[in-house]
């Protein structure tokens, strides 16, 4: 059986790109042995990524060869259905022609909406829209309806579906009606850029940026449900308590459209001296962030399941959460509300307790252990799901 893994966010988008580099990378260690495995991209760029982490890849132009006129038709109509279809018969042609069997989509993807004949795997990584539909990225110009067409077209169709945790396995099943043996929770695990052996030194990468250890760090895209407004407020609060100008919070991540709103806030709220804004920096300058952290915050309204937490374990740094997502982190957090900046501030204040910060360290590295078994047993249910499928596929041309 051959099977082609679609892989269409540019890394820019931090997290999600991550974690579909990890599926690429998991699928060929867990079956890549018994059947082809063949990744393909319809970003150039990504071509250098999966090659240093030694995937070979085939380019997949989404558009193929069009006349220029056709071309800015199509431009104009990407968001309507004529375009999306178009685009999504043009890659499945390409599976096809490849002599594909199966797709498997490692993020959020609308294409498999449209195949006619191909049969997929698929991945879902929230359902915020319907958690936390407040929030614009989910909700404005027709993104929340999108978002439903999507899940109610795509999931019911999918050989298998895989998700980060059995939260939100349980969540799609009572509002989509899959089918939950079609269904697979598989946990995430730290950016495979985050080894020693992809990343550069931190005396280097701190300098690079002005930087000294001892910081907050919250690696996160400028989106509103980040909530990066939390930290600024509970920066505000703790210059106050503690009469201390020189804490510092460190925002990696690209702009989502939130950025100048969260500088402008730090403007109002007189932190601005206080926070360094990174913008989007480059994979082997993670590790060395994380290092130089006193501790990492993560104050999102989003989940159930968020990778930072996963890799400020992996690198030894203590960690400081959204209370509502408690379900992914165990005990291995300090927690806060999300909504409260009070709560925030206590939890940064407490973390600079040297006992606090190295037992939470220890929590962390024993909760990743019980990820890393519980990820093994979806791997062994993701395989049998695939030799299932790979029977079948046998029954005709």
């Amino acid at each position: 059986m051959k099977i082609g893994i679609l892989l269409e966010n540019p890394i820019q988008v931090g997290g999600g790109f991550n974690q579909a580099i990890n599926a690429i990378v998991q699928l060929q260690r867990i079956i890549g042995k018994q059947h082809e495995v063949v990744a393909f991209t319809t970003i150039k760029a990504n071509l250098q990524h999966l090659k240093r982490l030694g995937v070979p890849a085939k380019y997949l132009p989404a558009a193929g060869r069009l006349s220029r006129i056709a071309l800015a038709v199509l431009r104009r109509s990407i968001r309507k259905e004529i375009g999306k279809a178009w685009m999504a018969n043009k890659i499945e042609n390409a599976l096809l022609k490849a002599g594909m069997d199966l797709g498997y989509f490692v993020t959020h993807s609308s294409t498999p909406n449209y195949f006619r004949k191909l049969n997929y795997v698929t991945t879902v990584l929230d359902l915020c829209h319907r958690d936390d539909l407040e929030f614009p990225e989910v909700s404005s110009d027709g993104r929340f309806e999108e978002r439903e067409r999507h899940f109610s077209t795509c999931l019911p169709r999918a050989v298998a579906v895989l998700v980060a945790s059995h939260q939100l396995l349980r969540r799609i099943v009572v509002r989509y009606g899959v089918d939950e043996e079609r269904m697979i929770a598989m946990p995430f695990e730290p950016s495979p850029f985050l080894s020693e052996a992809h990343s550069i030194d931190r005396t280097a990468v701190l300098a690079k940026y002005g930087l000294r250890d001892g910081y907050y760090f919250y690696p996160a895209q400028f989106w509103p449900h980040k909530n990066h407004i939390r930290i600024l407020e509970a920066i505000s609060s703790l210059k106050q308590k503690t009469a201390n100008s020189d804490i510092r919070v460190v925002f990696s991540g690209g702009n989502s459209g939130n950025l100048a709103w969260i500088k402008q806030q730090a403007q109002r709220l007189g932190v601005s001296d206080n926070v360094t804004f990174l913008g989007f920096v480059p994979v082997d300058h993670m590790r060395a962030l994380y290092e130089g952290a006193l501790a990492v915050v993560m104050s999102t309204y989003f989940g159930p399941t968020n990778l930072p937490p996963l890799e400020a374990w992996a690198v030894g740094r203590p960690l400081i959460y959204s209370a509502h997502l408690n379900e992914q982190v165990g005990d291995a957090a300090l927690f806060a509300d999300a909504d409260d900046a009070e709560q925030w501030a206590d939890a940064m204040l407490r973390i600079r307790d040297p006992a606090v910060a190295v037992d939470l360290i220890e929590k962390g590295r024993k909760q990743l252990k019980a990820i890393d078994t519980e990820r093994l047993e979806a791997e062994t249910q993701f395989v049998h799901r695939l030799e299932q499928f790979a029977q079948r596929r046998k029954c005709w041309e």
